[in-house]
């Protein structure tokens, strides 16, 4: 931790703070910079942060100095900063880029050229490698392809069986675990967000998926304890479309951003989230046992033994219903511009769709 404040707005962005923290991580030696021209960035894309492009100017430039960054701080809008700062989203994310990122190979990751959280607050700021013009980011609200999603199962579990049943090694040992006391916060918060759901984006709920909700806070805790048997491996967390960036070539590695809410669990929750939210429904039923089982394949490929496809599918349908907190949540209050408020609705279609497909609901205890 450094004893630079952390920035709650683009405008505290300033020459000085941003001279300040390039030179502590080394990105900088001598060179100071000037001027600082903020842009906000993907307005939208993201619900429990801010990001804003940084154009720097210097007064001696030279080569490798970066031209822009992008810096991640804090919500600006306060339920979400709340939920964020609840839910440990910022340390987690700065942690990631001091203490993980190194450990990772399979899964590209932009380079952060300076990341740190204020304990006090719980908040966050980082500054990030500028993929902008290099690669295409992904657009959730379109949905990922048949090519694109079968990247994206052979990548994740790649870092999956990296991690598989290694998640009490003191390099991850901190991450929070879906039975842990950061997660089972959600049974008290989520539940707070549904009367607002209700009146404001109940249109979206098809038939019988109000009383599937309603049993899912009850069954939270359950849910947390069954995504957190071993072996547990490292799972992303927020493996949506908006949170990549595509190579020109087909085929080539898928650059992930956003590790915000990195938690410890079985590996098929990050495939249930991405397929229950990334993938337009019609797809997804055409190919989604198929999609699985590549992923279950490259656990396999990965050196994971004494885990079937059946117990691999099951636990994909136990978290497909896990992840029905996120349409609730967003369309409850945390969307708050236009195109957030469309993917609160195309989210909620696509999650509410898969539960109903796979009768996700009866895995709970009766």
């Amino acid at each position: 931790m450094s004893d630079l404040p952390v920035p709650m707005t683009a405008e505290e962005f300033t020459p000085d703070w941003v001279t300040d923290a390039l030179r502590s991580s080394g990105t900088l030696a001598d060179e100071r910079v000037t001027a600082v021209e903020a842009t906000p960035v993907g307005e939208g894309a993201g619900f429990l942060g801010s990001l804003a492009r940084l154009a720097l100017t210097y007064d001696r430039p030279r080569a490798g100095a970066p031209a822009t960054v992008v810096a991640k701080f804090p919500a600006l809008v306060d339920v979400n900063r709340g939920l964020a700062v609840q839910y440990q989203v910022y340390q987690r994310e700065a942690r990631f880029f001091n203490e993980i990122k190194s450990t990772i190979t399979a899964m590209p990751t932009p380079e952060a050229f300076y990341a740190d959280i204020d304990e006090e607050t719980g908040n966050g700021v980082i500054l990030l490698e500028d993929l902008d013009g290099k690669l295409r980011v992904g657009d959730q609200l379109a949905g990922a392809s048949v090519r694109e999603a079968e990247q994206l199962m052979t990548q994740i579990a790649d870092l999956h069986a990296t991690w598989w049943g290694r998640t009490d090694e003191d390099t991850i040992s901190w991450v929070p675990a879906f039975d842990g006391p950061v997660w089972a916060m959600t049974a008290q918060t989520l539940p707070s967000l549904w009367p607002t759901y209700q009146q404001d984006s109940g249109h979206l709920l098809l038939p019988g998926m109000a009383d599937i909700i309603e049993r899912t806070w009850e069954g939270l805790p359950w849910l947390g304890q069954q995504l957190s048997r071993g072996p547990m491996t490292l799972v992303h967390g927020d493996y949506r479309m908006d949170n990549m960036f595509f190579p020109a070539r087909e085929g080539d590695p898928i650059t992930i951003i956003d590790w915000q809410l990195m938690s410890r669990g079985r590996g098929p929750y990050d495939v249930a989230y991405f397929m229950s939210q990334s993938i337009d429904v019609e797809l997804r039923r055409e190919h989604e046992r198929a999609l699985v089982k590549r992923y279950h394949d490259g656990l396999v490929a990965g050196g994971v033994r004494d885990y079937s496809f059946d117990d691999c599918f099951e636990d994909y349908r136990l978290a497909s219903l896990w992840c029905v907190m996120y349409p609730v949540a967003m369309g409850g209050g945390m969307a708050h511009n236009e195109r957030a408020v469309q993917i609160a609705a195309e989210v909620s279609k696509r999650s509410f769709n898969t539960i109903l497909d796979l009768d996700s609901v009866s895995v709970l205890p009766s």
